[in-house]
């Protein structure tokens, strides 16, 4: 191989490692910080109970022909 090859591969290496290394580092760095499930669980009961409170008990779509 010539010279511009080795130097590629040279100058590559640096770059893939920190391509791969930083967002490991910054992912095992906060390992410890967990999702926020509780806003995420309080968003979801608000979303079915306004659902539930807008929608008619009983629903049947007589209207629509059978194809």
């Amino acid at each position: 191989m010539t010279a511009v090859v080795w130097a590629n591969i040279v100058l590559a290496v640096p770059f893939l490692l920190a391509f791969i290394g930083i967002p490991l580092w910054m992912t095992f760095r906060r390992s410890g910080a967990g999702p926020d499930h509780p806003r995420a669980r309080a968003y979801l009961r608000a979303k079915a109970a306004l659902a539930s409170a807008n929608a008619p008990s009983d629903v049947r779509h007589t209207h629509r022909a059978a194809a």
